[in-house]
């Protein structure tokens, strides 16, 4: 059986929130998405919800947060979503800082690669996860084969946009993906202060680019340079047409939608039959946030 929302959109990938705990307090934390949020998920309820996706069609896993990681019990939380039939891949977003010594844990666990957050190669007022705070918990991974590794740069205009070279040699020095994420208007005032525009920048990873590739998620353009691949994400109406994704919030709520939350279908107390039901619920409540 596949999901497909009313703009023809298959969803293969769930998004699930762990945690909403976080170590470090960034700036430009989207959350998620959630507002508000209960209690946390216990391990049998996420797994109900997997097992009720993968009979719908999907399988991609990302577990993220707040910091997943906070969390006691994430190793064993990644190894009862790696024993659902159907799940094909299971990745995690992390600010990196307590990886190092849970890379092997996860690695046997079932997890395949993570998503490593890392803004700046040096600490400032504003920047929280950088080079020095995520480089073990990095090369832990990569030791361990939780690859391939890509590492998140939000882009903050006066902040760290004068890195975005020095990053992209960073990532080509440990052989990780670069993701290049421009600033989420989810919380207004940081994004007025801080939005940086990649047009430039993209436009220079064109011309050194020596291949090009376009992902079916979201669109998303992949510049290959020498030896090293930057990702652009950027929202619009290529990002949202591209979106095969629903989100799990991190106290059990379908949410269609990033950008929204007048569209929340809530699992509470609901069993597993009844929660395929709420699935294709959700997927039905999906439009096309960005037009233009």
């Amino acid at each position: 059986m596949k999901l497909i929302d009313p703009a023809g959109r298959e969803i293969k990938n769930l998004r699930i929130s762990v945690t909403q705990r976080c170590n470090l307090d960034c700036i430009y934390c989207h959350r998620e998405g959630e507002k508000s949020h209960g209690n946390e998920m216990s391990i049998d309820r996420i797994i109900n919800i997997v097992e009720s996706a993968a009979e719908l069609g999907i399988n991609e896993i990302k577990i993220t947060g707040g910091e997943p990681l906070m969390r006691d019990d994430i190793v064993d939380i990644v190894e009862g979503i790696s024993s659902v039939d159907g799940i094909g891949e299971i990745s995690m977003t992390t600010n990196g800082t307590l990886l190092k010594n849970l890379a092997k844990p996860l690695k046997d666990a079932g997890l395949n690669r993570v998503n490593i957050g890392c803004d700046s190669l040096h600490s400032n007022g504003i920047i929280e996860k950088n080079r020095d705070v995520i480089l073990p918990g990095l090369i832990s991974a990569r030791n361990v084969g939780l690859t391939p590794i890509k590492i998140n740069m939000v882009v903050l205009r006066g902040i760290n946009d004068h890195e975005i070279w020095n990053m992209i040699e960073f990532a080509k020095k440990y052989k990780a993906v670069l993701q290049l994420i421009e600033l989420i208007p989810l919380r207004r005032s940081i994004y007025n202060k801080y939005k940086f525009s990649l047009d430039t920048v993209e436009r220079e990873l064109h011309r050194r680019a020596n291949k090009i590739n376009i992902r079916n998620m979201q669109a998303r353009r992949q510049y290959i340079l020498d030896g090293v691949t930057v990702e652009v994400v950027r929202l619009g109406r290529e990002f949202c047409m591209g979106c095969s994704r629903l989100r799990i919030t991190s106290d059990g709520k379908i949410k269609p939608c990033l950008m929204r939350d007048d569209n929340l279908v809530d699992t509470d107390n609901v069993n597993i039959k009844d929660l395929k039901l709420l699935f294709m619920e959700a997927v039905s409540k999906r439009g096309v946030y960005y037009e233009n």
